[in-house]
């Protein structure tokens, strides 16, 4: 029998970064010791789905949630743990703006520890969600147990001055090391040998800021005509983006991959990445990108904690000539440096960011918290058993009477025992 049993509560499809991210720790975490399953609202993803699946996991799957049938996905919430609470020791949320749904229900069937995790700095994108979903989280924080977040910055954001742990967006540095041959390879493929090739990973959304990425494009063609612009990753603006993209003739020098499950050799084609994000919680791209050494230009809305080659970071208040200039200035610090490039990796593990640390980080977390409960359980039924214990009880005041262990809540009637 494992040691830890977790349900990963995603929130909504597609799971992106935030999948991405628990897909990795996984990979490295001992599955004999922690049993980790998800439950995700949305259509399934058969990529997603089925390599969580090899590695031992149940995915549940419900209908998309919507913000106008919160008490239907209530009531999937009571659904799901009515049938499932004796197999899990520990919720973790990824999802902090459903809390109030998930976390009421799963304290009410005993589920011990419920972990919410902070991946973001901002509520929503849009100002209305923004204000709803504050208030929500408002009324959800006495259901929580224990609290993560990607990077400090995220961890503050949500929880204020409330104790949690960082847990890094971690990789497997090793993987995304620099190799001449394969930019090579990677560039003679997309005839990109003699080009300046301009980076950017991401779903394609207002967060990520692609179409104001467009514009400063469009600003560095006019510093370095043989530029390209690569932009892998797909989303609801896509519509949007490829017609600002015929609006300014860049149509014959921007490519748009999509998804694609070989982002690794991406990066070591590429010159600079430029991140013009709104908001990030701990940008998983930005990590990746340097550990191959591939120079990143960050918004300051993006958190420095994800910054270890000394990046520029600016305001998306700053005219687009600037981050031009500056995502030109960017792109030669390490071109002919395949030395310099490749010491990034272990920079970063060194930064916090080797997944096989922070794996076993998290992997102890869950053991720990299931012992912490398995004693307190122990402790509780020592109490309940002990005649004399419960005879104390009913003196105090012989009536109905709510006992609670700090994780779970058991209620009875002083009267019904003995």
């Amino acid at each position: 029998m494992r040691e830890a049993r977790v349900l990963e509560i995603i929130g909504k499809r597609p799971v992106g970064g935030v999948g991405t991210v628990m897909l990795n720790y996984q990979r490295h975490m001992n599955m004999e010791r922690v049993q980790m399953d998800y439950l995700i609202f949305g259509e399934q993803e058969e990529t997603f789905d089925k390599e969580v699946k090899k590695l031992g996991s149940r995915v549940y799957t419900y209908p998309a949630l919507s913000g106008r049938q919160m008490g239907q996905t209530k009531k999937y919430f009571e659904q799901f743990f009515s049938e499932h609470h004796r197999e899990y020791d520990i919720v973790h949320l990824h999802a902090p703006y459903i809390a109030f749904l998930c976390l009421p229900v799963a304290a009410k069937y005993g589920i011990s520890h419920r972990i919410v995790h902070s991946h973001a700095t901002v509520y929503a994108e849009s100002k209305g969600k923004a204000v709803r979903n504050r208030m929500l989280w408002s009324i959800s924080q006495k259901y929580i147990t224990d609290r993560i977040g990607c990077s400090q910055a995220a961890g503050a954001f949500l929880f204020g001055k409330k104790d949690y742990t960082v847990l890094k967006n971690a990789i497997c540095c090793e993987e995304y090391a620099y190799n001449e041959a394969t930019r090579s390879k990677i560039r003679t493929q997309y005839q990109a040998e003699d080009k300046l090739v301009i980076g950017n990973v991401g779903r394609f959304s207002q967060q990520k800021n692609q179409m104001y990425l467009v514009d400063i494009f469009s600003e560095i063609r006019k510093i370095h005509k043989d530029s390209v612009l690569w932009l892998v990753g797909d989303g609801e603006l896509r519509p949007q983006i490829v017609e600002k993209i015929k609006q300014l003739g860049l149509i014959n020098s921007v490519k748009i991959f999509g998804m694609v499950d070989n982002t690794g050799e991406l990066y070591q084609a590429m010159d600079v990445m430029v991140m013009p994000s709104l908001f990030e919680g701990l940008p998983m791209t930005g990590v990746e990108a340097q550990a191959c050494g591939l120079p990143c230009v960050f918004s300051d809305t993006i958190t420095r904690e994800v910054d270890v080659m000394g990046s520029p970071f600016l305001s998306l208040e700053e005219s687009k000539a600037e981050w031009a200039k500056t995502a030109v200035r960017a792109a030669g610090r390490y071109k002919d440096n395949g030395k310099a490039r490749r010491s990034f990796g272990k920079e970063l593990a060194e930064h916090g960011f080797d997944i096989r640390v922070e794996a076993e980080r998290l992997e102890e977390m869950y053991v720990g918290m299931m012992r912490q409960t398995e004693y307190k359980r122990h402790k509780y039924e020592e109490i309940i058993y002990d005649k004399e214990n419960v005879s104390d009880f009913q003196n105090i005041d012989g009536c109905a009477y709510d006992w609670c262990v700090p994780d779970f809540i058991v209620r009875w009637t002083c009267h019904d025992i003995g």
